[in-house]
């Protein structure tokens, strides 16, 4: 049997999250080529991540391999983060992608990593240090000069679809950062299971409020690219960045996790 150390088990896996989100971007533009609305996409996305999450989050509790006793205080911040980290946080990013090119929007999006380092320094009142400083400014430039050339003639709603998922990233910041700070230390998968059970319900019962349940009647198509989106750029890595930030910690995680416009480049 293999036997690999946690920080580069933690890494190995951090790595393969960043991986299968980084080809979310892709398939969200493959899919939109099916005229299909953004919460439309996000709901058959999350219908069929969801159902999973909650499968195996019940099937876990009833045998016995999840034993948790959650506390209201729990609870609220699981609530919360279901709404704010998971459900807005998604619904912003494929309203953004839905305005601008896929890779300037994961480059807005992997700026999460740097506004983990900066909520969790402020939460934790340490010193961001010198090279940290450098690296986070150098990032904000590569993006700046990625986003330049289209400020002269910026296609229809572009700075609409940058805001929103620059706010994305701002709420799957925070979301990290609560799960790390709550409930790294405890049965993580329970958790983020449970975490993405409650966004994906609050998504289903914003598309009933909002859309006409035949909408989801789509093309084949249309669903063998929502069934990879919910299997190898949700549940898989949802489920790697978890396990992987437990052994590393968020900040570390978030900061392998910048490697993802890489990957996305090469899969554009």
């Amino acid at each position: 049997m293999i036997n690999i150390q946690p920080q580069r088990l933690g890494t190995l896996l951090v790595l393969m999250a960043a991986l299968g989100f980084a080809g979310k971007t892709i398939l969200t533009k493959l899919a939109y080529r099916y005229d299909i609305d953004p919460l439309t996409l996000l709901t058959l996305r999350m219908m069929m991540a969801g159902t999973f999450f909650l499968t195996i989050l019940a099937i876990n509790v009833k045998r016995g391999f999840w034993r948790v006793s959650l506390t209201k205080k729990e609870w609220l911040i699981i609530v919360v983060l279901g709404l704010l980290g998971y459900y807005l946080s998604s619904y912003l990013d494929f309203l953004g992608l839905y305005y601008i090119d896929a890779n300037i929007g994961r480059m807005i999006l992997f700026l999460y990593p740097t506004l983990v380092v900066v909520i969790n320094a402020g939460l934790s009142r340490t010193k961001v240090t010198a090279s940290t400083k450098i690296s986070l400014f150098v990032c904000y430039l590569g993006l700046f000069l990625m986003v330049l050339p289209n400020l002269s003639r910026p296609q229809e709603n572009f700075f609409m679809g940058v805001i929103y998922i620059f706010f994305s990233a701002l709420t799957y910041a925070i979301y990290l950062v609560a799960v790390d700070k709550f409930f790294r230390h405890k049965q993580i998968n329970f958790f983020v299971s449970l975490i993405l059970g409650i966004s994906s319900i609050c998504i289903a019962t914003h598309y009933a409020l909002a859309r006409d349940l035949s909408t989801l009647i789509q093309p084949l198509g249309l669903y063998g690219l929502v069934f990879l989106m919910a299997s190898l750029s949700t549940i898989i890595p949802t489920y790697c960045l978890s396990q992987g930030l437990a052994l590393i910690g968020a900040p570390r995680a978030a900061t392998l996790s910048m490697v993802g416009p890489i990957f996305t480049l090469f899969m554009g």
